[in-house]
């Protein structure tokens, strides 16, 4: 089973390969919820929240109970060997989806980006098909068509690693000497996305790769954009974003003579044992997201034992005699 995100919210049974059919947009809107959440209990209020906004029914946790209802059922259709363990259950005041990590796509997509970026120094061709990879299993903007704030803080998240991710593939191309490749889809990227300084970088460095000086000059002397502010993640979703935008050439530094190394953004050469260079900040981002990870496959196995524990206690005792 696997559920996805990156796009309209959604489950797809790998066993028979075909997706599960969802009745409405409301319980797209709770898979997501759900999914942001995965393995932790989400309230039944915010749930609501999610659903409904500021527009809720008079009776809203019926109509809740009654989307949960259908969902667990097409979830239980969808693989008859968990009729006895569902993955939709109640726990305390809300509901939780239980689901291994690497059962969603988000997580594969993390996966696939940290890989390539280990390999991105000393593998760009292979940084590349990861990164293309990742890239691959999006179907759309991340949770489209679920609009309330749990989901809209994770989508934002999911963007913002989405174009974390591109801006890497461009640095392979690059540095694989696709520069005529790559120019065409920077300019693209720098026209969508006016206040990410990386892309503007990589498109200069491509320009000035192809001749065309001119051209770079101008992107160069562009006015930037005020960057954005960045999206706030709730402190319990354990999705933490940090150390962004790690810049691989700046703009109007020369480029690197055959065998040297590429300056960092203050100037200075890049060196991989130095603090605060972009190799360091990559690694520690690299593995913060292995950290986060782990901490949810280990939730998931702590609260399928404590099921275990629980449905072992309610058996009935045989007689002795």
């Amino acid at each position: 089973m696997q559920f996805r995100v990156l796009g309209s919210p959604g489950i797809h049974d790998d066993v028979r390969g075909r997706s599960v059919r969802l009745t409405s947009p409301k319980q797209r809107v709770l898979l997501g919820a759900l999914t942001v959440r995965l393995g932790t209990p989400v309230p039944t209020e915010e749930l609501i929240r999610e659903l409904w906004g500021d527009d809720a029914p008079d009776k809203a946790g019926n109509a809740l109970q009654a989307h949960v209802s259908r969902l667990r059922q097409q979830l239980v259709e969808a693989e008859p060997s968990r009729v006895n363990t569902p993955r939709l259950v109640v726990r305390g005041p809300g509901y939780v989806l239980q689901a291994r990590p690497e059962e969603l796509d988000s997580v594969q997509f993390r996966l696939q980006v940290t890989r390539a970026r280990r390999l991105l120094d000393a593998d760009p061709h292979t940084a590349a098909l990861l990164l293309r990879k990742a890239l691959g299993l999006w179907r759309g903007p991340a949770l489209d068509g679920a609009g309330g704030p749990l989901c809209a803080a994770a989508a934002a998240r999911l963007e913002d690693e989405r174009l974390l991710a591109l801006e890497d593939l461009c640095e392979a191309s690059l540095r694989l000497g696709r520069h005529h490749e790559v120019v065409r889809r920077l300019e693209e990227l720098v026209a969508a996305h006016p206040s990410r300084p990386r892309f503007r970088e990589q498109l200069t460095l491509a320009l000035r790769r192809c001749g065309r000086h001119s051209e770079a000059r101008a992107v160069d002397e562009a006015p930037r954009d005020p960057l954005p502010a960045e999206p706030v993640a709730p402190a319990h979703t354990g999705n933490v974003r940090v150390l962004r935008d790690a810049a691989g050439v700046r703009p109007g530094v020369p480029e690197p003579a055959p065998g040297e190394r590429p300056a960092d953004r203050t100037g200075t050469t890049e060196s991989p044992d130095r603090p605060g260079t972009r190799l360091e900040l990559v690694r520690l981002r690299g593995r913060l997201e292995e950290l986060t990870l782990q901490q949810h496959a280990l939730r998931a196995e702590m609260e399928r034992l404590m099921a275990l524990m629980e449905e072992s206690t309610a058996l009935p005792r045989r007689d002795s005699a």
